[in-house]
Formats: C-alpha cells, sequence, structure tokens
C-alpha cells in the first residue's frame, strides 16, 4: 500500500470518529425520545366516560338512524371517540342530567341549514337567534320561526343585546341590526393592519366584547365603536394560547368574562378592566373531567344560576362544571357529528342547552331534569 493510499485510509477513519463524536449523542437522544412518545401512545389508558345517572353508555348514533349527514373522520378523531365511550370500569353518576327535548334544523326539518350553521345566541324572551345560510334566523321559545334577514358577507358570529340589537362579526367588523333586521350601526375593530378575526360577541351594559382570534386577544368596544380595552394581555403570553385559531367568549351578570384558552386546555376568568381572576381546567385523558386533545374547550356559555357550559371537539361532546371546575354533568358523543370542531353554545332562561352541530347543520335542545326551584342550593 502506497502512502497516497494510507493517507486516503486514515483520513476516513478520522472522518468516521469525527462523525460518531459529533452526532452520536444527538441522534441517541432523539431515538429515546420517540421510543418514550411511542412507548406512551402505546400505552395510554382510556378515558372514562360516567354516563348520565341511571342511564347506561349509549353507542354514537349511525347516520342511517339520525338521518343526518355526516363525514369521514381522522383514524385518530375515531380512537378518541372509542376511548372516551369506553365503559371499562364504573364512574361515578353527575349532579345533573341532561335530556334532549328537541332538535331545530336538520335534514327532515322546514327550517333545515343546507348550507352553513355557524352561531347562536339568546335574546329577549328567550328568542333564538341563529346565524347560517348567510342569514340571521329569528326562532321563539318553542321553535316556530319569526323573521329572518340576510346577514353581512363573511359572517363569523352574533351576539344579542338586551335591548334586541343584534351583533355581528365579519373580517375586521361588526355590524348592529334592530330588531327587526334593519342594519343602524357597525365599527372596526382589530389594528388598521391587522384586522380582528371575530369568533364570538357578547354585550354587557355598555359594552361590546368581541372575541379576536386573530391577535388572540378580546377587545372591549363601547356602543358607538369606540375602543375601551383589551381582556386577556395580562396573561403570562399577553394573550389567549389558541391553536385552532378560535376564542369563545362569555359574561355573567356581574360583568366577569369567561373565555376559552384552548391551548392550555382551560376557561379563564377575567374583570373588565382586563385582570385575571382565575382559571380552570387541565390536560388530560382518563379523569371526565378534563380536556383531551391539542386545544380545548373550543365553546363555552353560562346558565342562568352561573354554571359554565363547555363544548369540546376531537371527542364531541358538552359538559357543565361549577365555577370552581368541578363537573356537573356530560351530554355525550353520542349527539353530536364526531367530526365537529365546534358545538356552537347559548343556554336560555330556563335553562336549556342549545347546541348547535355544524356538521349535521341542526341545534339540538337539552332540558335539565328537575331542575332546582329559585332560590333552593344543590
Amino acid at each position: 500500500m502506497d502512502s497516497n493510499e494510507k493517507n486516503t485510509d486514515m483520513t476516513r477513519v478520522k472522518g468516521r470518529v469525527r462523525f460518531w463524536r459529533v452526532w452520536f449523542a444527538p441522534v441517541a437522544a432523539v431515538g429515546a425520545l420517540a421510543a418514550l412518545v411511542t412507548g406512551g401512545l402505546r400505552s395510554r389508558p382510556a378515558p372514562r366516560l360516567a354516563p348520565q345517572q341511571g342511564q347506561p353508555p349509549a353507542a354514537p348514533a349511525s347516520p342511517a338512524a339520525t338521518g343526518t349527514p355526516t363525514t369521514p373522520t381522522a383514524p385518530t378523531s375515531r380512537r378518541m371517540l372509542q376511548m372516551a365511550e369506553s365503559p371499562a370500569a364504573p364512574a361515578r353518576p353527575f349532579e345533573r342530567v341532561y335530556t334532549q327535548a328537541a332538535v331545530l334544523g336538520g335534514s327532515a326539518s322546514p327550517d333545515q341549514f343546507r348550507r352553513s350553521l355557524a352561531g347562536i345566541a339568546i335574546g329577549v324572551g328567550d328568542h333564538i337567534y341563529v346565524l347560517g345560510d348567510d342569514e340571521i334566523r329569528i326562532f321563539d321559545p318553542l321553535l316556530r320561526r319569526v323573521r329572518a334577514w340576510r346577514a353581512p358577507e363573511g359572517a363569523t358570529s352574533l351576539g344579542v343585546g338586551s335591548d334586541g340589537r343584534v351583533y355581528v362579526g365579519a373580517p375586521g367588523r361588526v355590524e348592529v341590526f334592530d330588531a327587526a333586521g334593519k342594519q343602524v350601526a357597525g365599527f372596526s375593530t382589530g389594528e388598521k393592519d391587522r384586522p380582528a378575526d371575530v369568533t364570538a360577541i357578547k354585550v354587557f351594559g355598555a359594552d361590546i366584547l368581541v372575541a379576536d382570534a386573530n391577535a388572540r386577544i378580546i377587545r372591549r368596544h363601547g356602543r358607538d365603536g369606540a375602543p375601551r380595552g383589551l381582556v386577556g394581555n395580562q396573561s403570562k403570553t399577553g394573550s389567549f394560547m389558541l391553536p385552532n385559531r378560535s376564542l369563545d367568549i362569555a359574561v355573567d351578570t356581574a360583568g366577569v368574562v369567561y373565555a376559552t384558552d384552548t391551548g392550555r386546555h382551560q376557561v379563564t376568568t377575567w374583570a373588565l378592566d382586563g385582570a385575571p381572576l382565575g382559571k380552570f381546567g387541565k390536560f388530560g385523558m382518563t379523569a371526565p373531567e378534563d380536556f383531551v386533545g391539542c386545544c380545548n374547550p373550543v365553546n363555552l356559555a353560562l346558565t342562568p344560576d352561573g354554571k359554565v357550559v363547555t363544548g369540546e371537539k376531537m371527542v364531541a361532546r358538552v359538559k357543565v362544571f361549577d365555577p370552581n371546575g368541578t363537573l356537573l354533568a356530560v351530554i355525550g358523543p353520542e349527539h353530536f357529528d364526531p367530526s365537529c370542531i365546534h358545538i356552537h353554545l347559548a343556554v336560555d332562561s330556563k335553562g336549556r342547552i342549545l347546541a348547535a352541530d355544524p356538521v349535521r347543520r341542526e341545534v339540538k335542545v337539552f332540558s335539565l331534569d328537575q331542575p332546582p326551584r329559585h332560590g333552593e342550593r344543590e
């Protein structure tokens, strides 16, 4: 072997040694991490969803049984749905039980939503306002249609004030209609170079609260549209975490603002001046009160007696909590299309939960069995 060949061999050996010195530790670390994650996924325990008190666990309704359209779901969604419905172990009964009382819309209804169902709100006298098929439709408490009018282009959400005015969100705008459907005002929301993605609107007194999923913040406006401040910017990150790019809000009679912080798997509460007040919720796969998936809960509403109603995706279901995060009821995934990424929520003065399924394009009405009497503590 001549000197050139010896030099070439030595260069190759040194290259191999250098490669393993530099890359062995990172490659080994990545391999170990991958093995750990894979093992964890294979051995994850299935969450146990407690049945309604006195009722056996129900299987999800098939499209043939419901007569409603459905869409294929990803394998992950199917696995999560099966896991959430697993009755492998007995679970405690819930304090509250809700029964499906009626359905608004649906494929067999004369009030069918044929193309879209994007929002729901409760107005004066428990009238139901639904955004769908590029319209605002109003129904009385008996689910009879009262009137309808054309929604603004690109409408994404709606809220109703105590004076009957209807506030409709669109990209970078909030349009205002009177009770008869005549547009009477409107204002821009968001930054000049970054218009708001309006995913929810709530009215409290003289304040219009606008959920801006683009900036991941709640914008507070006066009735004239003038900015009054921000809610949610006093968190550690200065905004909500929204992997699903959606923010839902509610406000109680004392002016406490509730918001979905989906990336943190929490419901958060805030004062109108933006000060943080509290939070509850965490990610989990086994306890029914926990939130699964990458980003939950995605929707929320409040009951007349101060309970918090949440809607989830991945496993499409509705839960009811007390303000401290104690789980009181679950309305299971058998009631909703499994591919829902939202369940738009509203609650009327009688405590009925109205849950809008945008995939089946129907609103299901759930009544509380034996609701507590006025003034009676649970």
